[in-house]
């Protein structure tokens, strides 16, 4: 259960015009974790099946419940000045508590407060109507119970928060009123970082990681019937500070130097659409090992749309057209994932 209240309040101050943000968010989750371990031995022939029996069953590898309670209050104040600047700061304060509570005889149970400030900010200079020049400065944080926040164990229990402090510039311009060309230049910095250790299979600390790339994207309509979003990055990511686990200076893992994805959809008659697209990834290394690299990739996707009447649409979507070999991701170095074949939804 989560629940966000903002409020919203403008006003002025002699010259200076103020958009103010007050919110509220608060939130409970309940996990209920049961697993029990691979118990089967032995192997089995597909082309040749046998009988095939299970070892006996071995108890119980997880049963455990986590409870979640949160409460964050933030502050933000937008500040026009004159027709050309704007200036947005503001800051969030949370409270993370976690409960790890394992059902098992004779395992210990963990808890994790957390208290963090995450201020950000920025300025906006608009030196025309239809275009914009900004600074942006935020900082944020994620516990070490991961993203779903389901388990907490004695190491996790310990460490303080992964955080992140990210410093971007940009542009936007409105190329018409349908048609928009963004472009960014970034530097992410994160500390307290995690990763599973390529050998061990062991979740360890990597210290510090810096992700530094530019962005660019258009999206809008080129004509009455012609849509279109692209976008190109360029991200250059890795490990800051040497631990055990990575030297300083190596790459990060499943990050492309370079990735491109285009999708476009055309309106050929009043009642049917035509889509068509491209993504493409470099190559990048399977884990921080750096010792394995999964190959480039370009995959071609395609859409049919019919509108069967103004409350109805069809549409019959394409992946993997040229049912290209690829591997998007990586488990391991020896866990290497294919992307889908050809496939029609």
């Amino acid at each position: 259960l989560f629940n966000q209240a903002d409020l919203v309040w403008k006003t002025n101050t002699g010259p200076l015009a103020h958009t103010i943000l007050f919110g509220v968010e608060a939130g409970f989750q309940k996990t209920e974790n049961f697993r029990t371990p691979n118990n089967a031995a032995g192997t089995v022939n597909i082309s040749a099946p046998t009988t095939f029996a299970p070892s006996p069953f071995l108890g119980v590898q997880n049963d455990n419940l986590v409870d979640l309670n949160l409460v964050g209050v933030y502050l933000q104040d937008q500040i026009e000045i004159g027709r050309y600047f704007q200036i947005i700061g503001g800051v969030r304060y949370d409270r993370f508590n976690l409960e790890f509570d394992d059902q098992r005889i004779g395992q210990p149970d963990f808890s994790r407060v957390d208290e963090v400030f995450s201020p950000r900010g920025g300025v906006v200079f608009k030196p025309i109507e239809n275009a914009s020049i900004y600074f942006n400065y935020s900082k944020s944080f994620l516990p070490q119970s991961g993203d779903q926040f389901n388990a907490l164990t004695a190491s996790f229990a310990a460490l303080e928060p992964e955080v992140f402090e990210n410093l971007e510039i940009g542009a936007k311009w409105n190329l018409s009123d349908r048609l928009e060309l963004a472009g960014a230049l970034y530097r992410l910095d994160r500390d307290n970082t995690r990763a599973v250790d390529p050998v061990t299979l062991l979740t360890v600390l990597t210290g510090s990681q810096r992700s530094k790339g530019v962005e660019v994207t258009l999206a809008g309509s080129l004509t009455d019937k012609w849509e279109i979003i692209a976008g190109y990055s360029y991200q250059d990511a890795e490990i800051t500070a040497t631990t055990t686990a990575a030297p300083a200076g190596r790459a990060l893992a499943l990050v492309p130097e370079h990735s491109f994805s285009l999708w476009s959809t055309y309106q050929v008659l009043p009642r049917w659409r035509v889509g068509a697209g491209v993504v493409h990834q470099g190559d990048r290394f399977a884990t921080l090992s750096n010792a394995v690299t999964l190959p480039d990739f370009t995959r071609v996707d395609a859409a049919v749309y019919y509108a069967l009447s103004d409350a109805i649409d069809l549409q019959v979507n394409v992946e993997n057209l040229t049912n290209a070999l690829y591997f998007p991701t990586a488990h391991n170095d020896n866990n290497i994932t294919p992307g889908a074949p050809r496939n029609v939804r």
